[in-house]
């Protein structure tokens, strides 16, 4: 799964990328964990916009808010969840990464070591990953849009990492994805079979990164030295 990863939210790039006509304003965020503001593109009648949303659905069904944050979904069965369908159909967004974290553990001197990877395009764009969306409603009068990522099989970069990874959505994909039509299961499907392989890099990176509370720059920056 992924839980944690980093933007930059520099409007000039984003909008040169994906021809945004409006945009939410967001700071840079080197290590966004659950329930911290993502920035998502949806298809709206001012056209392409990038707003903000926490990231993590409550489900509808949900009677205990804190424990039932829904932050990933299996893209190939999540027309099959009660908690997904709807948004499935009518609410689908596309959450932007710069990269992504994962986390490779081993042993060393007798500790247990939880190495962070940075993983990335290799031609640095941002990634537009498939989402979901829905309102969450803690208490009357307020809303807080909320977003949940997609993810599929790993890619041979990922799969040293972990057996999933976000949803990587091409050029055409995106254009699918955002359509405002209701979508059935056979529209992901066809989505899905339209996968076309975005080429990433992957490095460590500070242990610091551990903390979802550190969000220095250097959460990116290609570890060198550091003792484990």
């Amino acid at each position: 799964m992924c839980g944690r990863f980093n933007l930059d939210t520099d409007p000039v790039k984003i909008k040169k990328q994906f021809g945004i006509s409006e945009m939410e304003s967001l700071p840079n965020s080197f290590n966004v964990a659950p329930t911290e503001a993502a920035l998502c593109l949806m298809n709206t009648q001012k056209g392409l916009v990038a707003v903000q949303m926490r990231w993590g659905i409550v489900p509808w069904y949900a009677k205990d808010n804190k424990n039932a944050l829904l932050i990933n979904a299996r893209a190939e069965t999540v027309a099959e969840k009660p908690a997904f369908r709807q948004n499935l159909k009518y609410r689908r967004c596309i959450l932007l990464m710069s990269g992504f974290f994962e986390w490779q553990h081993h042993q060393k001197d007798n500790k247990k070591i939880k190495q962070p990877f940075y993983i990335m395009r290799r031609d640095k764009k941002l990634m537009a990953i498939a989402a979901l969306w829905d309102n969450f409603k803690p208490e009357p009068g307020i809303t807080i849009p909320s977003c949940c990522v997609l993810t599929t099989n790993p890619n041979d970069v990922v799969m040293k990492l972990h057996d999933r990874m976000p949803w990587i959505l091409s050029e055409q994909q995106q254009k699918e994805w955002l359509e405002t039509k209701e979508f059935s299961q056979a529209d992901l499907e066809r989505v899905l079979n339209h996968q076309q392989g975005v080429k990433l890099i992957c490095y460590p990176v500070t242990q610091a990164v551990n903390s979802a509370l550190y969000k220095e720059k250097d959460t990116v920056t290609p570890l060198i030295n550091e003792d484990d």
